[in-house]
């Protein structure tokens, strides 16, 4: 019977490269999967979505014909619903409440390290070296800078780098990279978890040579 205190798993069989991502040695995390990531994703998208909901019926029905059961679009229309007084009600609290949730993505983000869905989901983004990676780091450069560079690249390539970018998520893919994005290498950032970290002291880690 295999004696389990001699079962060694070697860094390169977890998908990590000791050289560029210390933390994962150190503070004994692991990579988030690919569906963690994307799915936390998705859970800010549908908060964001359901902010913007009442808005979204609203202006349906107000669009909406009623003789023809079509959706007209016009100028005149636009300025009939921006005049409701019960447009402006929900523009302003549409506005408000998306104030409130950016706040606390950012405020979360920052001291965290954790968006919304990555909070739900129990994963969170560090940098390299194990450190809080901070609202420069997770706000400025994984965020803002980011957005700023894909919209400057579709407009000098006419829409083409757009959907360049969009291939970017797949980098979580690679783990000769440890899942990191375009958005990972640029803030020296690594998005992890703890929730299937081996924790039985009698499996050693052992560093290649």
């Amino acid at each position: 019977m295999q004696n389990k205190s001699n079962i060694k798993i070697s860094v390169s069989d977890l998908g990590i490269s000791q050289q560029s991502c210390p933390a994962l040695l150190k503070d004994g995390l692991e990579l988030a999967s690919p569906a963690l990531r994307m799915s936390a994703v998705m859970i800010n998208q549908v908060i964001t979505s359901l902010i913007c909901l009442p808005l979204y019926i609203q202006m349906s029905f107000s669009f909406l014909d009623n003789e023809t059961g079509l959706y007209q679009y016009n100028g005149q229309n636009f300025v009939n619903w921006i005049s409701q007084p019960a447009t402006k009600i929900i523009i302003g609290l549409t506005f408000i409440a998306l104030i409130v949730y950016t706040l606390w993505q950012v405020f979360w983000m920052s001291k965290y390290g954790q968006s919304i869905g990555k909070r739900i989901l129990k994963i969170w983004v560090i940098r390299t070296n194990g450190e809080n990676v901070g609202f420069a780091r997770n706000v400025i450069l994984r965020e803002l800078i980011y957005q700023i560079l894909v919209i400057v690249l579709s407009l000098i390539t006419f829409g083409i780098g757009y959907f360049v970018f969009m291939l970017v998520p797949a980098m979580v893919f690679i783990k000769e990279w440890n899942r990191r994005t375009l958005q990972d290498f640029m803030a020296g950032t690594i998005v992890v978890s703890t929730k299937n970290t081996v924790k039985d002291e009698r499996i050693r880690i052992t560093l290649p040579k």
